[in-house]
Formats: structure tokens, sequence, C-alpha cells
């Protein structure tokens, strides 16, 4: 009988081969490989950082509050507006619901509850990454 530790590995592989975690690796890829959508998340995230140990340091003016928020705000549209960043965030939301949804069943069927056929939530396929029906 194969132990638990070798179930999760098949189980492991198994999800390796699912659109949810095809779509999230190709999305990664297509986002590693471009290089100014990962500047522009890094100066993005960089930015911030700095800017919130600036504030931890006081002195902060209300105009360079203004200043920093316009200024964010335009960087995290320019990246939501982005293809391949809207790609990624789409698949790792997909693949998290999907995820969700597995763990989902393994809780239900630890606590002797009828899990929901494929793992879906009230019959609502938009909450699940899908590849149920």
């Amino acid at each position: 009988m194969a132990t638990v530790y070798e179930l999760a590995r098949n189980l492991g592989e198994e999800l390796m081969k699912t659109p949810q975690v095809e779509a999230l690796l190709e999305a990664k890829k297509a986002y590693e490989e471009s290089p100014e959508i990962a500047t522009a998340v890094e100066e993005y995230t960089r930015l911030h950082q700095e800017f919130e140990a600036k504030m931890q340091r006081g002195g902060i003016s209300a105009e360079e509050q203004r200043a920093f928020s316009e200024d964010m705000a335009k960087r995290g549209e320019e990246i939501r507006n982005n293809k391949i960043a809207a790609d990624l965030f789409a698949a790792e939301t997909n693949f998290n619901n999907f995820m969700n949804s597995i763990f989902t069943i393994v809780t239900s069927t630890l606590t002797g509850e009828e899990p929901a056929q494929g793992g879906c939530s009230s019959g609502s396929c938009s909450s699940c990454g899908g590849g149920c029906h």
C-alpha cells in the first residue's frame, strides 16, 4: 500500500498535467522573459517599500503623499494593463482557486462530510479553477 507521502507525490505529478498548472507555468515563463514588466513590478515594489520606510521615520508632507499616491496609481495601472502581467495574475488566481477546490475535497473527506462534486463550491463554477466539467 502506498504511503501518504507517495500519494502526495503522485497527486503533485498529476496536478502538473492539469490545464491550471500548465497555464500558470506558461504565464510565469512569459513574465520572466519580459524584462519590461519584471522591471516595472520590481520598481513599483521598491518604491513602495522605500516610501513605507520613509513614512515610518516620519517627516512626509501631505504633498509628498499625494504625489507618491498619484505616481503609484499610474505605475499600478500600467502594470495591470500589461497583458503579460494580467495573464499571470489570471493564471495565479485560477490556480489558487483550483488548489482550494482540491483542499476542500481533502478537508471534507477528513471531516466525514460529503465533498462537493469536483470540489466546486455551491455549484458556482466561477469559484473554482475548472476542470471538473
